[in-house]
């Protein structure tokens, strides 16, 4: 049954374009009844390794754009263990309220890009194709010249990152939602380019933020956490498999309006609990 569950948080992962790692702590909260910090625990290294097997996919793709992606990920991972220890003096109830609030505002933002923009919606974390044409990353902030190190483009990323990397730590969430349109608006990159970049960041966010985890002192059962893992593979590998088909518009409706009925049901049990 666990391997079930990997499978589905792995496909609805690679068949979303952003925030679809909101599936994976009340699932494992719901299936598997664990305690909230120990599923937002387990959620960071379950996405982690599903991410970086999108990146290593991705590899020769030409999509993905390493500089800009290091420092948003570098960022991001020295403020990821900050929202896994603040995670440990929320209340669970706090915590599930606070994750909903978060699920609400993802569906939002997910159903209203599938209406203004129906073709950017085809472009998942599971869809890939070797590229050459698109343009490389580029600093809005910089006169549009090239991506560099400097005070302008690392400036730029700095409030998106610290926010994706504490929220990550804290509902263990990946931020695709967060780093997708950051990417978009401050380094002119593609639908495409942003989300095989965001693979490289969520995966060392995530990570960063699972070892915090680990090393506040938090017990894991790490043989949940390999079957999860496993499951979520092949449910990333389904995905590509039959993202050509259906990904589009109305899959990240359909998607958007699951997580407001999940986004409900978890604030019932959360008033209850």
């Amino acid at each position: 049954m666990t391997y079930i569950l990997g499978l589905i948080i792995g496909t609805v992962l690679g068949l979303t374009g952003a925030g679809g790692s909101v599936f994976a702590v009340p699932l494992l909260i719901a299936w598997l009844g664990l305690p909230v910090q120990q599923a937002i625990g387990l959620s960071l290294g379950a996405v982690s390794i599903c991410a970086l097997y999108g990146v290593l996919i991705r590899i020769k793709s030409n999509q993905i754009q390493w500089l800009p992606a290091l420092v948003f990920a570098g960022i991001g991972s020295l403020l990821s263990p900050l929202g896994n220890w603040l995670n440990q003096f929320i209340h669970p109830t706090w915590l599930l309220l606070g994750f909903s609030i978060l699920v609400i505002i993802v569906a939002f933002r997910m159903w209203v890009s599938a209406t203004k923009l129906p073709e950017q919606a085809k472009e998942v974390r599971a869809s890939f194709a070797i590229n050459n044409n698109d343009q490389g990353a580029i600093c809005r902030l910089n006169n549009n010249l090239p991506f560099a190190i400097g005070p302008r483009c690392v400036g730029g990323m700095i409030i998106a990152a610290s926010v994706t990397g504490i929220l990550s730590g804290l509902f263990g969430v990946g931020g695709g939602f967060l780093i997708v349109p950051t990417l978009l608006f401050l380094t002119g990159i593609s639908m495409t380019q942003a989300i095989a970049t965001s693979m490289v960041i969520i995966s060392l966010i995530s990570g960063a933020g699972f070892i915090s985890f680990l090393t506040l002192g938090n017990q894991l059962p790490f043989e949940i956490l390999w079957q999860v893992a496993a499951g979520g593979l092949v449910g990333m590998t389904i995905g590509i498999i039959s993202s050509k088909k259906i990904a589009g518009a109305n899959l990240q409706k359909s998607f958007a309006i699951l997580m407001l009925i999940m986004a409900t049901v978890i604030i019932i049990q959360a008033l209850e609990f």
